[in-house]
Parts: structure tokens; sequence; C-alpha cells
């Protein structure tokens, strides 16, 4: 059986559905190797620039991931728990990641115990990692399925230095929100080799769907006011690309 070859490509995480159109299309499941990779950078310049260009794809790569799967999971777990975005800061000026991410790992347990009363992992969340001028990490959290909790308690399970509850209420694209954090310490040499974010498991995944009949039903009955942006470019392999987004969690009235 031949692979399927995909000219609409249609993204659904949460209230943002993202719509792709290619000209030439490309096969489901076709992914470019590392030699292949290399040869074609090798083709665009300097090794230097090909390096910093790399690593702009590859920071902008992960927060479009991590912006589909916060939107995926926001709100997503009963109106009983409201997504909350919450900053941790260290106290102490902690800049080994390895020690601050124990420390986190520990916090998540006690507040995890503390909210479910259970040693089994409930909590559902992303953080992003980010550094401040003094050098100490802190992170950048959304609870997906965090009851109530009071910030003084929070700081107490917490522990470790100061506790911000950042409000998200009124945000209707959560996850292009919380990602825009991700680019100011993308080429901190701490980070090198690791990721700026991560999630726990057990999170809701975006869903994807390219059967053209399909795309085309869904692009078609969406409101027209719901357009919040659209774009075209070219790729060198892949011809023209329409690009179009929808967000339904912005009130049309």
């Amino acid at each position: 059986m031949g692979s399927e070859y995909v000219t609409t490509k249609m993204i659904q995480a949460g209230g943002i559905i993202e719509i792709y159109e290619y000209e030439n299309g490309y096969s489901k499941g076709y992914t470019v190797n590392t030699s292949e990779k290399w040869r074609r950078g090798r083709k665009m310049g300097s090794k230097s620039k090909d390096y910093e260009d790399n690593r702009t794809k590859v920071l902008n790569r992960a927060k479009i991931r991590l912006r589909r799967l916060i939107n995926a999971n926001a709100g997503a777990y009963g109106r009983e728990f409201t997504s909350k975005f919450i900053t941790l800061t260290f106290g102490e000026n902690v800049t080994d990641l390895d020690t601050a991410h124990y420390e986190f790992k520990k916090f998540v347990k006690r507040l995890n115990y503390a909210m479910f009363d259970t040693k089994k992992a409930n909590l559902r969340y992303s953080v992003v990692v980010e550094f401040q001028k003094r050098g100490a990490v802190h992170y950048h959290i959304i609870f997906y399925n965090l009851p109530y909790l009071k910030a003084d308690r929070l700081a107490e399970i917490w522990g470790n230095g100061f506790v911000k509850i950042n409000k998200i209420n009124d945000v209707d694209n959560v996850g292009a929100y919380i990602t825009k954090y991700m680019s100011k310490d993308s080429g901190d040499p701490r980070l090198q080799g690791r990721k700026s974010y991560f999630n726990s498991r057990g999170l809701l995944l975006p869903v994807e769907i390219t059967e053209k009949e399909k795309v085309e039903a869904v692009g078609s009955a969406l409101p027209p006011e719901t357009l919040k942006y659209s774009a075209e470019f070219d790729n060198e392999y892949l011809g023209n690309i329409r690009y179009r987004q929808y967000n339904l969690n912005v009130k049309t009235f």
C-alpha cells in the first residue's frame, strides 16, 4: 500500500484551527534524514550561518509544538479546573539547571499530594524554562487541572522563593501567550542540547486531519470572522503554501 499523498492539512488544538494547502503536496510519513539535512544545509551558506539559521528554525518548531499542545489542553479538564499560569522564582540564586529541575520535581509531587491526596501523578502541566538577569532559573507553568488554591498556600508548597499567579482568563490564544517566553533564552549555554520546555505525561494531543474532503468541509463551515491570520509563502519542495489560522475562542458579537 502506497503512502498517502497530502495536499491539505488541518490541525485543531482547542479552539485554534490551522489549515495548510500545499501546491505540490508530500507523501505522508516522509521525513528528511540527518545526512540529507546536512547536505542541504551545506549548500545554503557558511557553517556558522547555517548553525544560527538552524537554531532559529528548531526554536520556532518547538514553539509551534508547545503552542498547539497548550491550546489542546487549556480548558479541557472541566469547569472546576480553570487553567492557571504560574511563575516560580528561586529566592536564592539557583543557576544550575539540574538543581532547579530537581527542586521543581519535588514541588510538583508535594503539590499533587496536597491537591489530590495521592502519590499518583494527577497534575497536568507544561513548563517553560527562563533565566533571570542575575542568572537564576525560573519557571513559567500552565497547570491545566489544578484546583483552586490561594497564592500563599502555593508559595508554601513551593518553598523555594516566590510565586506569581498570572491572569489568563481573557487570553484567547493561551499557547501563543505562553510560548513568547521561549525566545529570549534560547541561546543560553545551559540549554545546549536540552529543551527550553517540558510537559507532564498524559496530555491531550492536537488533532491532525489530512483527508482533503474533510479539511475542505471544515474550512468552508468556519465563520469568516474567526479567521485571524492568513499568509502565503513558497517552499523549495512543497511549492506555494497557503496558511490560515482560525480562532473559535474569540467572541464575535
